[in-house]
This record gives structure tokens, C-alpha cells and sequence, in this order.
């Protein structure tokens, strides 16, 4: 493999706290109900995030702006809370002396540079791609950018992913899918990946 890929939320930092709040304080003002389950949030949570905002019938555009609203109050309130996993700057270091990686995110990229250098992670990365670059995953667009910016073939590439949308982008794209149980999407929601992993540090092990 030349060149690894990460998802950034779920797989980079944990920001599930915070999305869990965020969505259950949008239910509140819109009078939506939902469980304040773990379990709950992660089989409603879609890596397009319009698609989350499909099942919850978040569709009217009035809706829809009060909901952004709320997510940007939030960023103000809670973004202290995502954090990178604790094993993640290590394994970043070690894999980044051997292969090229970078992110492919559906969030925005003003966001992903801020966090990664705030917590001294851009060092070890060699591109970012977010929202704001192409379609949003699960199409294939923004890994398929990623690799034709190295010359890289799908055959030298594996993605890292931790819903299933990763997994239907990566496999779209011709790479390797690894899905990580520890981020958003419940392990049966991931089988569809090449491999499956619980911790970061198992990625040592598989480059």
C-alpha cells in the first residue's frame, strides 16, 4: 500500500459525543422525538449527513436552517469535547515514515485543518479532502481526487472508515475497505468491509 486514507470523525476524533447532543438538542426545538440511546444514534446516523436529516423529515427548508443553526451554536459549546482517540497520534506517526496518508472527510475542511493542527496531527498527513472538494461520500469522488493527486492506483490504496457509507465509497473506488468498530456504525453495519478492526493500533499490524 502507498497511500491510506482516514475518515476523519469516528475514526481520526471522536465526535459522537457531540453529535448526540447536537441532534437531541434539534429534537427538542423542532419537537422531534428521539432516544438519547447510544445504540439509538447509531443506527440513525448517516454519513451523508442529508440523509440523517431525511429520516428524522428535517426536509423543509425552514427546518433545515434552524438545524444548521443549532450546529453551529453547538460547535461553539462542545467542540472542546472532540478529541483524537488516544492511540491515533501514534499510529499516525508510525504508518506516515512508511506510506503517504491523508484525510477524505465529508466535513468541512475550515474545521478538519483547525482540529488536526490544534492536536498536532497535520504533520503527519500529506493531503486533505473534505465537503468542500467534491461530492460527498459514499460517491467515490472525493478518494477517487485523493489518489490521482499522488498517481496512486485503487490496487495501492485502502480507505478507513467507520460507517458504511465509507465502505460503499471505498469500494466504489476500487480500494481496500478497513472498518473501525470503535467510531459511529454498529459492527453489522460494516460487514461489508475487507477488514474490520476495534482499535487503531491493529492498523500497525495490517501495513
Amino acid at each position: 500500500m502507498k497511500l491510506i486514507m482516514f475518515d476523519y470523525d469516528g475514526v481520526i476524533v471522536d465526535s459522537f459525543r457531540f453529535l448526540k447532543k447536537t441532534y437531541l438538542r434539534i429534537g427538542e426545538v423542532l419537537n422531534i422525538k428521539m432516544s438519547d440511546k447510544d445504540e439509538y444514534f447509531r443506527e440513525l446516523l448517516e454519513l451523508d449527513w442529508r440523509e440523517t436529516y431525511r429520516k428524522l423529515d428535517i426536509l423543509a427548508k425552514d427546518k433545515v436552517n434552524i438545524s444548521e443553526f443549532i450546529f453551529h451554536h453547538s460547535n461553539h459549546k462542545y467542540s472542546h469535547e472532540i478529541l483524537p482517540y488516544e492511540e491515533i497520534p501514534a499510529v499516525l506517526k508510525e504508518l506516515s515514515k512508511t506510506h503517504k496518508l491523508a484525510i477524505v472527510s465529508n466535513n468541512f475542511k475550515k474545521e478538519l485543518e483547525y482540529r488536526l493542527k490544534k492536536y498536532d496531527l497535520m504533520q503527519y498527513l500529506s493531503a486533505i479532502y473534505s465537503c468542500d472538494d467534491g461530492e460527498l461520500k459514499p460517491h467515490p469522488d472525493l478518494l477517487m481526487k485523493c489518489m490521482a493527486r499522488f498517481k496512486v492506483e485503487p490496487k495501492d490504496a485502502a480507505f478507513i472508515g467507520d460507517m458504511d457509507g465509507d465502505i460503499m465509497a471505498g469500494k466504489a473506488a476500487g480500494v481496500k475497505t478497513i472498518a473501525v468498530t470503535y467510531g459511529y456504525h454498529l459492527k453489522h453495519r460494516l460487514e461489508d468491509a475487507d477488514v474490520i478492526i476495534d482499535n487503531p493500533t491493529e492498523l500497525l499490524k495490517i501495513f
